[in-house]
């Protein structure tokens, strides 16, 4: 971790600029930055997917105040601005133009679903901003205005689906929210599994406020699958996994292999999560002195009331990999920033990554992960080495 932060200050040149408060054009025509930097931090403390994003915004504030206390970026202080927009997709609209229009913010941190950010993201672009996006998502159609820095399907996918295949077997029954990212998800891994040999052997999508699982399971049941392929996000993957369990099914013996089930929501399940799978970037049990030192400040910070994740570390590094770009290029302006992203190297509690030259996503270790007794994860399956994001 201070390899890190000397990284991190190691690029900042340490150069002032005057006269502005917020974002604004200098006499040459380049976008300045005022006495203090201005982020917006935008995530759901409250809400369906309260329960993802919550240590984001926390790990989101403990990296800005690291960074403040380090000395800023280019010796200016990021002054955060908190806002939850309840799950809302239209309500995070809302409050991205507000931290656009309103406080002048150089970038906004934040929003989680796919259906939040394909909300947020017209905004951001209309406005000539800058998103940083934290939580995996489906990889179509990204926006030149955001910077990516979770997993897109060919690095949470396309290796888990041939491992399933080969350790669990080949019949998969698919079961995912309903809305862009497990849906969209759910289509590669389908066409996944049929290139190894896999059987599709049933596909059922719930709205995401669901929380009666029964005919779901009933269906699962019927098809007598090796494996169950789940895309369920948000707090409703609690009452699935426990369902899952009350009517009968063992994970023990008919696996659950999950993209969006992390730490936080494993801790909301319960013993009804063990034997199950996930696949992230990151998980907190990697065995690191960077990893275990970022997990000690967060407890130390938070308490261990909420959990840290691989969404909440990726609000971390994203938040670096933001500090660490306005550092490079002197400027406010969004062009400029990405440009300075391009090719990027930062350290994270997982160890090193970068920013793609071309196409705004993070090259990201892959793992597979299976949940133990003590509701934690057992890494299982892990990358050779970063893995490339391939998007549409």
């Amino acid at each position: 971790m201070k390899k890190f932060l000397f990284l991190l200050l190691a690029a900042s040149l340490s150069l002032f600029f005057a006269g502005c408060t917020g974002p604004g054009k200098s006499d040459d025509g380049k976008s300045s930055l005022g006495d203090n930097i201005k982020i917006g931090v935008l995530y759901s403390t409250t809400g369906p997917f309260s329960i993802s994003e919550t240590p984001m915004a926390n790990s989101a504030k403990m990296a800005i105040e690291e960074i403040n206390a380090n000395g800023g970026i280019n010796g200016k202080k990021i002054e955060p601005i908190y806002m939850d927009y309840a799950s809302d997709p239209n309500l995070a609209a809302q409050k991205a133009q507000e931290l656009i229009m309103k406080d002048g913010v150089t970038a906004i941190v934040g929003t989680n679903s796919s259906a939040t950010r394909l909300a947020v993201i017209p905004t951001i672009e209309q406005n000539d901003s800058l998103l940083i996006y934290n939580t995996f998502y489906e990889g179509e159609k990204p926006s030149n205005n955001v910077l990516y820095t979770n997993s897109v399907p060919s690095q949470q996918i396309e290796a888990y689906i041939p491992w399933i295949i080969k350790n669990l077997g080949k019949k998969i029954f698919f079961v995912g929210s309903d809305y862009e990212f497990p849906k969209k998800s759910i289509a590669y891994a389908k066409k996944i599994a049929e290139e190894n040999g896999g059987e599709i052997v049933g596909e059922e999508y719930v709205p995401i406020t669901y929380t009666d699982f029964s005919s779901v399971i009933n269906k699962i049941k019927e098809a007598k699958p090796d494996v169950v392929f789940s895309g369920v996000a948000g707090n409703g993957a609690v009452p699935f996994y426990k369902q899952y369990s009350q009517y009968g099914l063992d994970p023990k013996q008919l696996p659950i292999c999950a993209i969006a089930t992390s730490e936080a929501t494993v801790k909301g399940i319960g013993e009804s999560a063990i034997g199950t799978y996930s696949s992230f970037d990151y998980f907190n049990t990697i065995d690191t002195p960077a990893n275990k030192e970022f997990i000690e400040k967060y407890e130390a910070e938070f308490g261990t009331d909420t959990t840290v994740t691989n969404q909440a570390e990726g609000a971390y590094h994203g938040v670096y990999m933001l500090a660490t770009a306005i550092a490079k290029a002197n400027s406010g302006a969004a062009a400029d920033i990405i440009k300075a992203a391009s090719g990027l190297k930062i350290d994270t509690p997982a160890g090193e990554i970068k920013m793609d030259e071309t196409n705004h996503h993070a090259w990201l270790n892959s793992y597979i992960g299976k949940v133990n007794s003590n509701l934690t994860f057992d890494i299982v399956n892990k990358s050779d080495g970063l893995v490339k994001p391939i998007v549409e």
